[in-house]
């Protein structure tokens, strides 16, 4: 369940970031240098959030990961919404880089946590299974922007991270310990 959550994880986060410069493009008009600018915002935005993720997961494991998704989902469904307006979305994106660094600290804490006496294999696998989960991910992406466009990408988000919701929901109430 460990597994599939981090595969899940990672795909609904790449289903949405993995066309976002074509999105950023072809929605909210935002290219060249101001694309770089604003994907940098995000970078650096992200680095933060790992440092908030780690103060989270350590205060409230579970209510941190399991309100992520939903939280995610909220981000998404913003962008969605105001893709087409520069300013708010350059906003969501800072928002969103944040929330990627908690998303990606919830993933690695998750599979350490499910064989905390192996933390190097668990570790190994996390990225293992990460990488599967951008690949699932962008996969998703592909097909959305194929058949219905780029702009549909964020809902096909939201409907993956559901799914990963109940996973981690299902691991949560199965494991009494906060790991």
């Amino acid at each position: 369940i460990s597994t599939l959550g981090v595969i899940f994880l990672n795909a609904g986060m790449y289903t949405s970031y993995s066309y976002i410069s074509e999105f950023l493009n072809a929605i909210t008009n935002i290219f060249g240098s101001e694309l770089s600018i604003v994907l940098f915002i995000y970078g650096i935005a992200s680095i933060a959030g790992n440092w908030i993720g780690a103060k989270l997961l350590n205060s409230n494991t579970n209510k941190t990961v399991l309100s992520f998704p939903i939280i995610f989902s909220i981000l998404l469904l913003g962008v969605f919404t105001f893709g087409s307006m520069k300013i708010p979305t350059i906003i969501l994106m800072a928002l969103w880089g944040l929330s990627a660094g908690i998303g990606n600290d919830i993933a690695q804490y998750w599979m350490v946590s499910a064989a905390p006496q192996a933390p190097e294999f668990a570790n190994g696998i996390f990225l293992s299974m990460g990488n599967v989960g951008v690949t699932i991910g962008t996969t998703i992406a592909g097909a959305v922007v194929l058949s219905m466009g780029v702009q549909y990408v964020m809902l096909a988000a939201i409907a993956v991270l559901i799914l990963d919701l109940i996973l981690l929901f299902i691991r949560t109430n199965r494991y009494t310990t906060e790991a």
